[in-house]
């Protein structure tokens, strides 16, 4: 049976990197659930073809976009010296700078939890 996804949840994640650590130790991002619309958008924006039909993937474009629009904030995230880094915005939008303390590989994995988080797991499903 067919579940509604909320659009408005927002989802809490680790990184695969840190899920042996202690909870306390653990950096917790916050995920929103994308729209039908927001994804749309992000799809439709992942290629482009030029006038004599080559084809250019925009990864990392897409990448910066999905953040932009699904990480709404990071908590016990630290710099090198131990303090925590803010998740900065302007009038509660990210800020570019932000995904600038992202290792790529870090980006592309929050990147792709965003875009999974409207499947409906069994579990969601159960309940």
């Amino acid at each position: 049976m067919p579940i509604a996804i909320d659009p408005t949840k927002v989802i809490e994640y680790v990184l695969l990197c840190d899920r042996d650590l202690p909870p306390e130790e653990q950096t917790m991002f916050e995920l929103k659930v994308l729209t039908a619309r927001e994804l749309a958008k992000i799809e439709d924006g992942s290629a482009r073809a030029d006038v004599s039909g080559n084809i250019e993937f925009r990864s990392g474009t897409q990448v910066i976009n999905i953040l932009n629009v699904g990480l709404k904030g990071w908590r016990n995230f630290k710099d090198a010296q131990g303090r925590e880094v803010p998740f900065r915005e302007n009038n509660g939008a990210p800020r570019p700078e932000n995904w600038d303390y992202l290792t790529p590989d870090w980006r592309r994995e929050l990147a792709n939890a965003v875009t999974e988080q409207t499947r409906v797991t069994e579990t969601e499903r159960k309940n």
